[in-house]
């Protein structure tokens, strides 16, 4: 009797398949066509820590604080560890149970049904259950669970590196405003020198009441412009502190040289990097991780059309004394293979087969229209990064011709050969020309933090 039992569980697992569709990958465009599209030179990998080539030390440390800190990483890591243990649960439901059971029974009759008498026994022993997997309905749930793991793992490195570009982002905002009140201020001070000179000369009535107005009007609206930048330099060392993970007051922030980083020269390969670039960015590759969990639980739902066989033992001891119990006399077994087959579901099974195949077309159309984002990020980072370089070239040359004229004029306003109104006018130019220098600088720095986080340089 037990060699039929075991032969037939063999055959059984032997005979055991999977049933559902196999996954193939959505070729919504293969990667020579992506290639062509993003000009690529193909490299062997992406750049890692790709912060770090900006060179400033201060910065390296925020974002290894904030991915230490960051609650969005550690919610991130919180979640794969769930999709972990979720797997190692489904995988031990479908392994043969085995428990340990023992107890004692009494049972007392009532006298008034006659013939009666009391009865008491003790059991121990050992009972076990396995659901044979034949069809495939447990391995299509664990290959769900294993896909769910993979796409939690892609997540994690893509909250990494954004918080790492949020952080990059953050700090190169607070240098553009700290640089621009360092102009502002310097501005205030050659103002003041020019209101002082144009006061001196309306004092010897070389000059008239509106020119030392406007002398006042031109310092008192660039003063007006320091509040405005404190305000923003306060509010973004707000915001560092909140992606580092830190209140403010825990933010240490040494005075940064602003200039220094805004006007550091870098030169990254826009089109250098793995044809597979965008398959295996982390959003992408999150979603086809959850677009194979989502196959394989159609493939699952398939499984439940078919029959389902299980088996269930029990082996230990029974006696009515607890003397007697542990005796080979005392031994008592049961096993009890069962079969069960939907036959009349109201067609809830073939619903369930439409409600997941649903699903899988709804998270293929997301993997799609993610593709696509992903191949559209990386066109408007590198045709950002090109232009932002040219446009700051072209300012910088506007600066160093308004500093001339700045000069010039003043001197001529000194030596009486134009009138106020247009020294205040060049002031005014050369201003907007160093803060639209310093925007565009600060530009550059944004897309290339913008580039990589397009192409998901991994972060460590």
């Amino acid at each position: 009797m037990y060699k039929a039992l075991l032969c037939s569980v063999v055959c059984l697992l032997c005979l055991s398949c999977s049933v559902g569709p196999d996954y193939e990958r959505p070729l919504f465009y293969n990667e020579a066509t992506i290639a062509q599209e993003l000009n690529l030179q193909n490299t062997a990998s992406l750049p890692c820590n790709w912060y770090k080539q900006f060179a400033d030390s201060q910065l390296t440390g925020l974002v290894e604080q904030g991915l230490q800190n960051s609650t969005d990483v550690n919610i991130a890591i919180a979640r794969l560890r769930q999709a972990r243990a979720s797997l190692q649960i489904n995988q031990a439901d479908y392994l043969p149970q085995v428990g340990l059971k023992g107890g004692y029974n009494y049972n007392k009759t009532s006298k008034n049904i006659g013939l009666a008498a009391d009865s008491h026994y003790y059991s121990a022993g050992f009972d076990a259950s396995w659901e044979l997997d034949l069809w495939g309905k447990g391995r299509q749930q664990i290959k769900a669970d294993a896909a769910t793991l993979s796409a939690a793992e892609y997540t994690v490195r893509d909250v990494r590196l954004t918080v790492a570009a949020e952080v990059v982002a953050d700090y190169v905002y607070l240098l553009q405003n700290m640089e621009n009140l360092r102009i502002a201020e310097q501005n205030v001070r050659l103002q003041q020198d020019i209101l002082d000179t144009v006061k001196t000369k309306y004092q010897n009535g070389l000059s008239d009441e509106t020119a030392y107005s406007e002398a006042q009007y031109l310092l008192e609206n660039t003063k007006a412009q320091l509040p405005v930048y404190r305000e923003q330099i306060e509010k973004y060392r707000n915001a560092l502190a909140t992606v580092v993970g830190v209140i403010p007051s825990e933010l240490s922030l040494k005075k940064a040289d602003a200039h220094k980083l805004l006007h550091k020269k870098v030169e990254p390969e826009l089109n250098s990097f793995p044809l597979y670039v965008i398959r295996l960015r982390p959003d992408v590759a999150a979603v086809e991780q959850q677009l194979i969990a989502q196959n394989a639980l159609v493939g699952k739902a398939v499984a439940e059309l078919y029959p389902d066989i299980s088996i269930s033992g029990l082996w230990g001891y029974a006696a009515s004394g607890g003397s007697k119990l542990i005796r080979s006399s005392s031994q008592t077994y049961n096993y009890a293979p069962l079969l069960t087959m939907p036959l009349l579901d109201w067609n809830k099974l073939q619903n369930n087969i439409e409600l997941q195949e649903h699903i899988r077309q709804e998270i293929s159309e997301n993997y799609k229209q993610t593709v696509l984002n992903a191949i559209a990020e990386i066109k408007n980072a590198q045709t950002s990064f090109k232009q932002n370089q040219i446009a700051a070239d072209r300012k910088c040359a506007a600066v160093t011709n308004m500093q001339t004229a700045a000069k010039l004029t003043q001197q001529k306003y000194i030596n009486g050969l134009i009138e106020f109104s247009e020294v205040a006018r060049t002031q005014q130019n050369l201003l907007s020309a160093q803060q639209e220098y310093i925007a565009s600088q600060a530009q550059i720095l944004q897309s290339l933090v913008a580039f990589y986080k397009a192409i998901g340089a991994p972060v460590q």
